[in-house]
């Protein structure tokens, strides 16, 4: 149980932060109405979990604009594989409702591939978003990678469970 929160907790911190370039300037008053707007865009991604990597990061335009073009780059790559995941994601829903623990492991085990491959496609994203940033903000932008790693390690060992078995894929 704790694996799939694991798993989930990776997936939606990598898939989050959609509106980090204009969360990252301007006044409070003002990213309101362009964090709206991009999130009722066409094709919008709400992509939460990445606004901590770009923490303490004062983003220039062209950054900005290298970050939305790395985004839009694999925004039909992410929306195919999670829809090719919803069935699956339903499944273990309804097998956790159920209590089914061994209809969990036979899922989990059988969507691994697809897993594997969305994690390919997360980490050829965050190395682009990594290098459409300038040096000093790549220094924080990993600096902020291993403080969400640790975080997340440090969830897991809360939980009860162990920690992850591969913590370098966030």
């Amino acid at each position: 149980m704790t694996h799939i929160r694991s798993a989930l907790a990776a997936a939606l911190l990598t898939f989050g932060a959609a509106a980090v370039a204009s969360a990252q300037s301007g006044s409070p008053a003002t990213q309101a109405p362009a964090r709206a707007q991009h999130q009722r865009g066409p094709g919008a991604r709400h992509r939460h979990g990445d606004r901590a990597l770009f923490t303490g990061m004062s983003l220039s335009d062209a950054e900005k604009a290298n970050l939305k073009t790395v985004r839009e780059k694999y925004a039909s790559q992410i929306k195919a594989l999670r829809q090719q995941g919803r069935p699956q994601m339903q499944a273990m829903r309804d097998a956790r409702q159920r209590g089914d623990t061994a209809a969990i492991k036979a899922l989990r085990e059988k969507n691994a591939g697809s897993r594997d491959q969305a994690k390919q496609v997360m980490q050829a994203e965050r190395a682009d978003l990594r290098a459409a940033l300038s040096a000093e903000n790549q220094s924080k932008f990993d600096a902020n990678i291993q403080n969400a790693k640790a975080k997340f390690a440090k969830r897991a060992h809360k939980r009860g469970g162990a920690t992850p078995s591969k913590p370098s894929s966030l």
